[in-house]
């Protein structure tokens, strides 16, 4: 039996927030950074519990980004990963797919990036083809080494965006994407 949840970070138990953090930890291979963690906290956690205990996670986060020029409030994907005795079974997708609907209530777009693009358009999310910047304190800065790894969800309330013109994420310390 697997059961599917979501909550605020601020609901998570100490205990059940070091859980999540060792399943990101194992399945990142040892690179899942204390400023990664940061990234994945503070918005909206979805994972899946079977008997043997947490199987799959992602969080939501909100950000502000500005897409073909227009400012938009995004749910950032951050910290999606499945147990390796877990995968190819579906898990990831349980999660992501609820992180989806929740995304289409609450925000103008989806955004994360990913290098497993595969997955994320067989749910629906498109590639980011344009240039990537961040606004950085000083100032608005190429980040080239992201360009072709931001993927889109669009929603309801999604503008008319040019997968082809810049996006620009705001500041964070760490990986900015």
């Amino acid at each position: 039996m697997v059961e599917l949840h979501s909550a605020p970070t601020d609901a998570l138990s100490i205990r059940f927030s070091h859980d999540i953090r060792t399943l990101l930890d194992a399945a990142f291979g040892g690179h899942f950074t204390d400023e990664d963690w940061a990234h994945a906290i503070g918005g909206m956690h979805v994972w899946l519990i079977g008997s043997g205990g947490l199987i799959s996670h992602g969080s939501l986060v909100e950000r502000t980004l500005v897409c073909s020029g227009q400012m938009l409030d995004v749910g950032y994907v951050e910290a999606v990963a499945t147990a390796e005795a877990h995968r190819r079974k579906g898990y990831g997708t349980m999660v992501m797919k609820h992180l989806g609907e929740l995304i289409r209530e609450r925000y103008d777009l989806g955004v994360l990036s990913t290098g497993a693009h595969s997955f994320y358009e067989a749910l629906g999310w498109e590639r980011w083809r344009g240039p990537t910047f961040v606004s950085s304190p000083r100032g608005r800065e190429r980040t080239p080494e992201d360009d072709g790894g931001i993927m889109i969800l669009r929603t309801p309330r999604s503008p008319v965006v040019d997968v082809v013109g810049d996006i620009v994420c705001d500041w964070r310390v760490g990986d900015v994407w």
